[in-house]
């Protein structure tokens, strides 16, 4: 049994539709229920109540579990640090609670490439994802759990109309004819992957034998947000906006030039793949 938790979010939602497809047994926890699509398998639950989680947990019985629930987003971190402080630290500390208890073979952490940033830029967000990484060294080192960090570069793809990053705002402008407001210059560099090659990727990583404690999971290549904007814009073929405007808080504007990099084959197959799906909509 494989527990997902943050099942109804935006990559949740893809592991519980690849795993629907592949036939794979999995269980979801979310507060909320899935938005795009229906499954039984599923208990709205906080993470947060610990008495909740481990009667779930001792019927369950999960082998491996894929920790995706968080407080996501740089400025909603930023402006709610408390309650990302509870989301995100106190429910990864009770699930390794219930973890360790219920002998889980395998944990998965959700952790971003912020965490390698933090020191040149200590975000809020970025702070969470290095605080619950060092609970899962901890774990792996001092209490015998099989811990898995996953750092995520940027994802898009498919179930992410309720997100807010970059690729998905830019997408939902085109949809409801509105401007997108980049931050700063524009210039400043992302690494971009699509959200199916992060399930293969992560799927592979879950099935070593012997795992490593941590994994930078991304694309190798970098585009800034203005690359990214005319992509989107020559793709969709509809007439965006944009404007510049002041970035927030610890808001990472490092470039390193690379305005004339050529979007390679498989970012443009992926983007379409992306806009047909919200066209679909």
């Amino acid at each position: 049994m494989i527990i997902i938790t943050g099942s109804s979010g935006f990559i949740g939602s893809n592991f519980v539709n690849f795993f629907l497809k592949k036939k794979i047994k999995f269980y979801g926890l979310d507060k909320i229920k899935n938005p795009y699509i229906k499954f039984t398998n599923f208990s709205k639950i906080d993470l947060k109540n610990k008495i909740q989680l481990f009667n779930l947990f001792s019927k369950l019985k999960p082998k491996i579990v894929i920790h995706l629930a968080a407080d996501s987003g740089l400025n909603q971190c930023h402006l709610n640090k408390e309650q990302a402080f509870e989301n995100n630290l106190q429910s990864t500390f009770n699930l390794l609670l219930a973890c360790e208890k219920y002998k889980c073979k395998k944990i998965l952490l959700t952790s971003s490439m912020a965490a390698t940033n933090y020191e040149k830029n200590p975000s809020f967000y970025a702070f969470t994802k290095i605080a619950c990484e060092n609970l899962f060294k901890c774990f792996r080192k001092n209490y015998n759990l099989n811990t898995i960090i996953l750092r995520f570069s940027n994802i898009f793809g498919s179930f992410s109309y309720h997100k807010k990053s970059s690729i998905h705002e830019m997408l939902k402008c085109t949809m409801r004819n509105k401007t997108f407001k980049i931050h700063g210059t524009g210039k400043q560099e992302r690494d971009f992957l699509y959200v199916e090659d992060l399930i293969k990727k992560t799927i592979n990583i879950m099935r070593l034998d012997q795992p490593n404690l941590l994994y930078e999971i991304k694309s190798n290549k970098k585009y800034s947000i203005n690359k990214i904007f005319l992509l989107i814009k020559k793709l969709s073929k509809k007439k965006i906006r944009s404007k510049k405007i002041k970035p927030p808080a610890a808001y990472d504007v490092s470039y390193n030039n690379l305005q004339n990099l050529k979007a390679s084959k498989r970012l443009t197959l992926n983007l379409n793949k992306t806009i047909n799906w919200y066209n679909s909509l």
